[in-house]
């Protein structure tokens, strides 16, 4: 089984709908405390692999770096920000939940 740590549950919902047989991990946000770390330490027993998934914005790359760090094991999906753009009220705004599902299938490993 592929694990996936996401930022929250509109990202699990997107990355469920073409990966219906993961593991998640979700954040609720860039949250990185015993809870998150205990989920993810239940992953690594759990999965064949796990992958951090978060937004390409600064936020997403900050605790991805700090979930590496700790779990030198977990490797990042990079995702292309121009393939996880969305416009609202004339800004752009980035995230996983934004990727199409012809993306994700071409881009998650365990597919």
């Amino acid at each position: 089984m592929t694990g996936y740590i996401v930022e929250g549950k509109s990202d699990q919902l997107r990355v469920q709908s073409v990966h219906p047989h993961a593991h998640f991990v979700i954040l609720n946000g860039i949250s990185f405390r015993h809870k998150e770390r205990r989920a993810i330490e239940e992953a690594l027993i759990l999965c064949d692999e796990v992958y951090v998934l978060t937004d390409p914005d600064e936020p997403g790359d900050k605790i991805a770096l700090k979930i590496m760090e700790t779990y030198p094991e977990i490797k990042r999906i990079h995702i292309d920000p121009n393939k996880a753009r969305n416009v609202r009220e004339s800004r752009y705004k980035y995230g996983v939940e934004y990727c199409s599902n012809q993306y994700l299938k071409e881009t998650l490993p365990g597919i």
